[in-house]
């Protein structure tokens, strides 16, 4: 598993163990689990001893960037680095950078989703997180906003009783039906959307590695270039190549590190496109997801509530003096539901409104191949042109000049 930090990014293998462990739940991964889990050759207990004491000082792992930093840490000591605080210092203050930035890119979307939302964006609420200054943000909100009604108990009781005449029982199995169907699609887009994002992360992730491989090329040829190993005539004969050879190559390391530059231009902009935009889609399904279970689980209250409810007039049948009490209750909790499934519905309408915002990702990660297949292309030709010059200029030279370039000793 060992994997190189030194781009600052989070590897894909980290996140995806992270989901992996954490639906278990993350607390659950205690030190007498974690030895055993990771414990290999190249992994004894004494180590993940240590990376687990320089880490946390509690018996289980108290948040996803602890997680990654164990990760880190065991990552660095398979590539025979040895455990201790300026390691920890060097290496995973970068996850640290990494963790906030995402952090904070999360929050962004997050506002984003709310602020372009037709209703919510101009609830109260909203206004005052985005207003607010100073500090216990989270404490003043939950001050302030504690005895607000919600939209149903707010809702004039009058649009509540407006289409009482209709059949409702009909209606609302067809919305139920149709939930379900909706619910069942939108699952499936957010299933193959993150699909796509660990593609496009992995894709992207490799783009990376190739532009430090690029880079270290661009080293390697001005090594050659530099050199000044004088060589016998014993050891070339009469072949001059190589003194020519090493003149041209001192051009070629500008191209080469050019296209490094060109590689890391292009995978910050597709990873500007997934975080900003794909996961902003992504989160938005997710939210719907975690909406619709919300829904299935008070459907599923009414539905043990109405048969409760139902077998105590059974059993009361015999007495004459009944209550309208119970019915008065389920009436309210029907009509609460059959108003959380207009929402519903109103929240399935955006989310499939928002899949628009698809074929922009796709767009501008399109845009973004072009523009570097172009900038690849006019790169590698000015490096092909190189070559050639390269090689021209040993043909054209007359044996003397050939002979006059050498740097070789006779």
């Amino acid at each position: 598993m060992p994997v190189d930090l030194s781009g600052g990014s989070i590897p894909a293998i980290y996140r995806d163990l992270y989901e992996m462990i954490n639906l278990h739940g993350l607390e659950k991964l205690t030190f007498t689990i974690f030895v055993p889990l990771f414990e290999s050759d190249t992994l004894a207990q004494a180590v993940l001893n240590q990376i687990w004491y320089s880490v946390t000082k509690s018996s289980s792992i108290g948040s996803r960037n602890d997680f990654y930093k164990c990760l880190a840490l065991m990552a660095l000591a398979q590539q025979g680095k040895t455990i201790d605080e300026k390691l920890l210092d060097n290496y995973v203050n970068r996850v640290d950078k990494e963790f906030i930035e995402e952090r904070r890119r999360s929050l962004k979307r997050y506002l984003l989703i709310l602020c372009r939302h037709p209703t919510i964006y101009d609830a109260e609420i909203i206004k005052f997180f985005l207003t607010f200054q100073g500090t216990s943000c989270g404490d003043n909100m939950k001050a302030t906003y504690k005895n607000v009604l919600d939209e149903f108990s707010s809702e004039s009781q009058s649009s509540l009783n407006l289409n009482d005449n209709i059949d409702k029982c009909g209606e609302d199995y067809d919305s139920i039906r149709m939930f379900r169907a909706s619910q069942t699609h939108i699952s499936f887009l957010h299933q193959q959307l993150n699909q796509i994002r660990r593609c496009l992360k992995s894709i992207n992730e490799k783009n990376f590695k190739n532009a430090n491989d690029f880079a270290n090329l661009g080293n390697n040829l001005q090594a050659l270039a530099s050199d000044s190993t004088s060589i016998d005539r014993w050891a070339t004969g009469p072949n001059d190549y190589w003194p020519t050879i090493q003149i041209g190559l001192g051009s070629l390391p500008i191209e080469i590190n050019a296209i490094s530059e060109r590689v890391n231009e292009q995978c910050k902009r597709n990873d500007e496109v997934i975080n900003d935009h794909l996961d902003m889609l992504i989160e938005l399904l997710q939210g719907y997801n975690d909406l619709c279970k919300r829904l299935e689980e008070t459907l599923e209250n009414e539905r043990k509530a109405i048969q409760k409810a139902n077998n105590q007039q059974r059993r009361s049948s015999t007495i004459t003096d009944t209550t309208p009490k119970n019915d008065i209750s389920l009436e309210i909790l029907e009509k609460r539901n059959r108003h959380a499934l207009q929402c519903v519905q109103i929240e399935t309408q955006l989310v499939y409104a928002n899949l628009e915002a698809f074929v922009y990702i796709l767009s501008s990660l399109g845009n973004s191949q072009c523009k570097g297949s172009s900038d690849f292309f006019n790169i590698w030709k000015s490096f092909a042109d190189e070559i050639s010059r390269l090689g021209q200029t040993y043909i054209t030279k007359s044996p003397i000049d050939r002979r006059d370039t050498t740097v070789y000793r006779k």
